[in-house]
């Protein structure tokens, strides 16, 4: 999505009710054209095209707006400069408690799962000799963390290295 101009807290908190337990954002102040909004819940889920995810969008001032950002804001006190990580993964969960400021760099750590044509887990590859090799990218270093047996000590060996380097994020 586009980047627009940030909004405040107290521009956001004039125009909606923000539900941080739920994520849920409710119209306060919708515009003159639009009264029967008021009472509402505010905006509707839109597909991105390049990602395949789904995030909840509202516009305010004909500007789309994520509702996660709208949410991490009110939460925190300051519009998110980077982006807004989704804790579980899902984009459509905007529950303050899922939400939290990150790079993108950041975000990209958490991926829970990759498009890949193998059909072994993230971060492990089969070997010609049938072993498994467990490898993970860090700061754009490819590094391996070993070669096991089985496929399972190679998963295990791939998410502790995730642990270990993207601390809260892996």
């Amino acid at each position: 999505m586009k980047r627009f101009p940030p909004l405040t807290v107290d521009e956001i908190t004039r125009r909606l009710h923000v539900d941080l337990d739920t994520g849920v954002c409710i119209w306060k102040d919708a515009t003159k054209h639009h009264r029967p909004l008021v009472g509402r819940e505010a905006g509707s889920p839109r597909l991105q095209q390049h990602t395949g995810k789904s995030y909840w969008v509202i516009k305010i001032n004909g500007i789309p707006y994520k509702r996660s950002q709208i949410v991490l804001a009110v939460a925190t006190g300051r519009w998110p400069t980077d982006t807004v990580d989704h804790i579980d993964g899902d984009s459509l969960n905007d529950q303050a408690s899922n939400l939290r400021h990150a790079t993108v760099t950041q975000n990209a750590w958490n991926h829970k799962r990759r498009a890949k044509k193998a059909d072994t887990p993230m971060g492990v590859r089969r070997l010609i000799s049938g072993r498994f090799q467990a490898r993970i990218a860090v700061n754009k270093q490819q590094r391996i963390i070993g070669v096991f047996d089985t496929v399972e000590a190679a998963e295990a060996a791939y998410q502790q290295a995730r642990k270990e380097s993207f601390g809260a994020f892996h």
